[in-house]
């Protein structure tokens, strides 16, 4: 093996470090920050907490909206807490990663048969299936 190859192994072994090093300090971070770890060991989230986890729109959107909530509404995916309207974490996991355009599967596995024109309407702009809006 040549100079130059074992200085090029060298210097990807470098990379590779200081991104591990990035990694690690943000993984650091996170564990220091007892606001963001208490965050993650919630049983309840409120639609506060929701709104702020999800972002994308505002918290008085998604309190006009239960269909944009958890559980998009029904009943059996929310509790109420202190009379506080709260939904439970693995639901709001499962939220959190869904899109406007899979909004309308996500609905129907929730149970929801009757979807708001609005939002088919969002959920086919989302999917580049509408052509003109």
């Amino acid at each position: 093996m040549n100079q130059s190859n074992l200085d090029l192994e060298v210097r990807t072994l470098q990379i590779q470090n200081e991104k591990l090093l990035r990694a690690i300090e943000e993984v650091h971070t996170l564990l220091q920050n007892p606001e963001e770890q208490s965050l993650l060991i919630k049983e309840f989230y409120t639609i506060e907490d929701c709104a702020k986890l999800k972002g994308g729109a505002a918290l008085n959107t998604y309190k006009a909206s239960r269909f944009l909530l958890p559980g998009c509404g029904n009943s059996r995916y929310a509790a109420y807490i202190a009379g506080r309207l709260c939904f439970p974490r693995e639901e709001v996991i499962r939220w959190l990663k869904i899109t406007d355009a899979q909004y309308i599967d996500y609905a129907r596995e929730c149970g929801i048969s009757l979807i708001p024109e609005k939002f088919l309407k969002l959920a086919k702009k989302a999917s580049g299936t509408m052509e003109a809006i």
